[in-house]
């Protein structure tokens, strides 16, 4: 298992719309411009640690390395004759790089799975897996949604290939047997409360939404209206929710006794 971390604070904020690779290669040449000037805090960015391995207790995160293509060709290549064919899996935005190069340097001796559509260029991969939303826009529905202005904007432009594999949402692993063992364990607590129940998922700030207070208000003020006609409310927030946020929505629902249980 690799990694591949992206450089984030000062203004690489607004560079994750470059290729990893040249995001690196930009993010080193203005850290050594303005090493020593007033602009320094502007550019000293450090690299984004990538959530924790879960379900893994062989190593941590401190044993991940960092992705390197050539060596990862050199271990594809020496062991082909031991071991055949090696397969890499590749999932993210930031990985499409990494796993084309892989694949266009040791061609016959990798099998590349891409997860998540890398948007053009599928040729370059033995594999994509790819939610099917992802081809909404050449739906008949999707096409009388869309404005023809904006069509040829949007990829992927082609329908899926012979090397693309469309699952029902994003891979997660919430199969069968999980959703039955969550059942179980949570029936006590679910069971008693008034129906219907609103479970509320709050996640955490994302480049296209900031997450503030001021949306934190708006989520409560929408609940206090939703909880009129429903029974209960339960609230689940995620390790990305800022804890300001996550305060607020707590303490609002326990001075309003919002749950109503």
């Amino acid at each position: 298992m690799q990694r591949i971390t992206r450089p984030i604070g000062g203004i690489n904020k607004w560079l994750h719309f470059l290729p990893i690779s040249l995001h690196k290669i930009v993010d080193q040449i203005l850290r050594h411009i303005f090493s020593n000037t007033t602009f320094a805090p502007l550019f000293q960015g450090k690299m984004l640690a990538p959530y924790p391995v879960h379900n893994v207790q062989s190593f941590g995160l401190s044993s991940v390395l960092e992705a390197d293509t050539k060596k990862i060709v050199t271990v594809v290549h020496d062991t082909f004759e031991k071991e055949g064919l090696a397969i890499v899996v590749a999932c993210g935005r930031d990985t499409i790089s990494y796993a084309s190069s892989v694949r266009f340097l040791a061609p016959d001796n990798v099998f590349v799975i891409q997860i998540q559509h890398p948007r053009y260029r599928l040729d370059r991969f033995d594999l994509v897996v790819t939610p099917r939303h992802d081809y909404y826009a050449l739906t008949a529905k999707g096409q009388q949604e869309i404005p023809r202005l904006f069509r040829t904007w949007i990829t992927p432009r082609e329908p899926p290939g012979p090397n693309v594999v469309l699952t029902a949402g994003a891979l997660h692993q919430a199969d069968s047997a999980t959703l039955r063992i969550a059942a179980t364990n949570w029936h006590d607590e679910l069971a008693p409360l008034t129906k219907p129940l609103v479970v509320v998922n709050i996640g955490g700030p994302t480049r296209n939404c900031n997450y503030g207070v001021d949306l934190a208000k708006q989520l409560v003020s929408s609940l206090h209206k939703v909880l009129k006609t429903c029974g209960s409310v339960r609230i689940s927030f995620s390790r990305r929710t800022p804890q300001k946020r996550r305060i607020y929505v707590e303490l609002d629902f326990l001075l309003q006794n919002l749950t109503r249980t």
